[in-house]
């Protein structure tokens, strides 16, 4: 009768852990991947979600599903407005995550990210990083970006230029091809002299996961860039 008994509060013992588990783990396990994700995805401004069945699983690092909305993500010079990652059947070095809160990818299934750059955030990115320009607005609507500057001509004169092209994926970079150039309002032949025919945005490696670019969207006053890991 006592052996029965001890079974029986055994028994509830374990399915106390097992419930206890499925309630307690998911957000234990969602701050530790949120506090490793904000430094591979480059912004303290993140939100996580964690699912695995059983949530056991989540203590030995694996992971069904993990889902990423941050905002203010820095990848090399250049500030996404905002960044959505989607991933799926991952497993993370336990240690690393549980220790050291910081994320060590043994495996990974699907991923899928979305990211918008805002058309002030080009100008911005400009200004500061393509040498000769200054005072930069830009327009991003329906396939096309334009971009007007003062620009310091052979380091003496300072013109007007503007600058009308896409922003393309060569495989390597995100860049803005330029199609058509105005000096002074005045549309200009071959402006390769003076560096503005490409204009590098962000290698594509300093995209989290080892993603490929597979879209690149403009419209209103944003681009988004659609990436995913399929065929790797």
């Amino acid at each position: 009768m006592l052996l029965k008994r001890l079974s029986v509060i055994f028994l509830a013992l374990i399915v106390s852990v097992i419930v206890a588990a499925e309630f307690l783990l998911p957000q234990v396990a969602q701050n530790a991947v949120a506090q490793g994700m904000a430094e591979i995805i480059g912004t303290s401004e993140i939100q996580v979600a964690v699912v695995n069945r059983p949530a056991v699983g989540m203590l030995a690092g694996t992971f069904d599903h993990i889902t990423i909305e941050s905002t203010n993500v820095k990848l090399d010079k250049i500030i996404f407005n905002s960044l959505q990652a989607d991933l799926r059947n991952i497993q993370l070095d336990r240690q690393k995550l549980y220790l050291n809160r910081s994320i060590k990818i043994e495996q990974i299934g699907e991923v899928n990210i979305q990211a918008v750059l805002t058309q002030d955030e080009v100008a911005r990115y400009l200004n500061q990083n393509v040498k000769g320009i200054k005072n930069t607005a830009v327009i991003i609507d329906k396939g096309r970006m334009q971009a007007q500057s003062s620009f310091i001509l052979g380091g003496i004169a300072s013109v007007m230029i503007g600058l009308d092209g896409r922003v393309v994926n060569d495989g390597q970079k995100i860049k803005f091809v330029t199609e058509r150039f105005l000096l002074n309002n005045s549309p200009v032949g071959n402006i390769g002299g003076i560096g503005l025919a490409e204009i590098s945005l962000l290698d594509i490696k300093k995209l989290p996961f080892g993603v490929t670019v597979r879209d690149i969207i403009m419209e209103q006053g944003k681009l988004t860039l659609k990436a995913d890991n399929k065929g790797k």
